[in-house]
């Protein structure tokens, strides 16, 4: 299994999972819950998380994808 892209962009700037919680305003439970795949970020948030991770939203929630 591949690492979700947060985790990825994570580890590549070494940033621990709190770290990245405040970078996007969420709670490091969140982070958890997407990194496992047991969530997956809100439609709502896919702007603000690509903005600051420069992660594309395609990525993050491919189901979403046109």
């Amino acid at each position: 299994m591949t690492d979700h892209p947060l985790k990825v962009f994570r580890e590549a700037k070494q940033l621990s999972p709190a770290d990245l919680a405040r970078l996007l305003e969420v709670s490091r439970a969140t982070i958890s819950r997407w990194e496992s795949g047991d969530r997956k970020p809100d439609r709502r948030l896919l702007l603000a998380i690509s903005e600051k991770t420069g992660i594309p939203a395609r990525e993050l929630r491919p189901d979403l994808a046109e």
